[in-house]
């Protein structure tokens, strides 16, 4: 039993490493993921965008603005001219979180008590639950702890002891889109986007590679079809499939998991035929360097893995290096999860949204568009 055990291990051994192609999947491409998702996976509360309105324009306010925009864990990405402004930048992903300071926020801060609003993104909970407490933290030293010398000062001045106690800030918190700050609101978009990218790519990859195993493609070649109408024959039903299953799982996602639809369904549809360009195209490349289904599968895999790493979903791009976050702007999974995430949970449009959907459009004409070059090639 045991000899002949090796053997067949043996035999599999030789005709894995005799394909040069399943040799770089198994060699190569867990050496790119380490190195890749190693810079990736951070969990850190790192260089969140921030909107600031600061309407009192004083000293103080300056001051507090300053100190959450020097933190490592926020950087000033709109200065906003008022409150509407800075909350469009939540609607539209420039920013994750917002400063509201009010009008006399220096003369009430000096008289004892003064409020500043900030206004967080609860359409990604995780982070939104994070930086709201550490940017209350950050504001509650700098405006009190930070100025206890002239608050003290003021106080004497005004003829009250400084017994009475330090003059406090008050942050009122805003949680804007999901205000209960739950996760299925979060993840669910992404789920959706997981699916759609997992079902087609991998059918559209496996469906042409079996067609090549079983022979059939050999024989669909030597008749009068045209390599246009095999290609459009072979991925438009899974095109009409993902469509289909994109409202299963949305209906799933409303019914089950109680998410907010604020948006339109029509310009999420728009948007996912623009992704489905990307995840058609995919499927229709894979395939044509593939031998197997084995090797599709696979290929399938190294494809998803590192788009689902990049794309946001598990953990926040504006964590990652710089280079890596230039890397993202590739990943159509990325753009596709904010689309559906501004239109369904906040109700933004694609006008909003047009630098997404237009990078979506440009990736989905540039993949699909490959792939058919090259499978034309390969059945001329």
């Amino acid at each position: 039993m045991m000899r002949i055990v090796q053997r067949v291990a043996k035999k599999e051994l030789i005709q894995t490493f005799r394909d040069r192609k399943m040799l770089g999947v198994l060699l190569i491409a867990p050496i790119i993921q380490v190195v890749l998702f190693g810079f990736a996976v951070n969990l850190d509360l790192t260089a969140q965008p921030l909107a600031v309105a600061d309407a009192d324009r004083s000293r103080e306010s300056r001051e507090i603005v300053r100190a959450i925009a020097e933190d490592d864990g926020f950087t000033l990405a709109v200065s906003a001219r008022d409150e509407a402004e800075a909350e469009g930048a939540l609607d539209t992903g420039d920013a994750s979180l917002a400063l509201l300071v009010p009008r006399g926020y220096a003369a009430r801060l000096a008289e004892g008590r003064a409020e500043v609003a900030l206004v967080v993104d609860g359409s990604d909970s995780n982070t939104a639950v994070r930086a709201g407490q550490e940017a209350g933290q950050i504001l509650t030293a700098q405006a009190i702890g930070g100025q206890r010398g002239k608050i003290e000062a003021a106080l004497a001045a005004s003829g009250r002891s400084a017994d009475r106690g330090i003059p406090q800030l008050v942050i009122e918190p805003r949680v804007l889109f999901n205000p209960q700050l739950r996760s299925a609101v979060f993840l669910v978009p992404g789920v959706l986007a997981l699916v759609l990218a997992v079902i087609t790519m991998m059918l559209t990859a496996m469906g042409l590679t079996r067609e090549k195993e079983l022979g059939t493609l050999e024989q669909l070649m030597v008749t009068p079809i045209r390599p246009a109408e095999l290609m459009l024959g072979k991925t438009l039903p899974f095109a009409v499939l993902g469509l289909l299953d994109l409202g299963v799982a949305l209906s799933v996602a409303v019914v089950v998991f109680d998410l907010p639809v604020h948006g339109s369904l029509v310009e999420i549809y728009a948007a996912t035929l623009l992704y489905l360009m990307t995840t058609l195209g995919m499927g229709l490349f894979i395939s044509t360097v593939s031998a197997t289904q084995q090797q599709a599968m696979l290929t399938t895999f190294f494809f998803l893995l590192p788009a689902l790493m990049l794309s946001g979903l598990v953990f926040p791009i504006d964590n990652m290096p710089e280079p890596v976050q230039w890397l993202t702007q590739a990943n159509p999974l990325r753009h596709y999860i904010e689309i559906v995430r501004g239109v369904l949970v906040k109700g933004a449009s694609l006008s909003d949204l047009w630098r997404q959907a237009a990078t979506l459009a440009g990736l989905g004409v540039l993949v699909l568009g490959s792939a058919s070059l090259r499978f034309r090639k390969r059945i001329a």
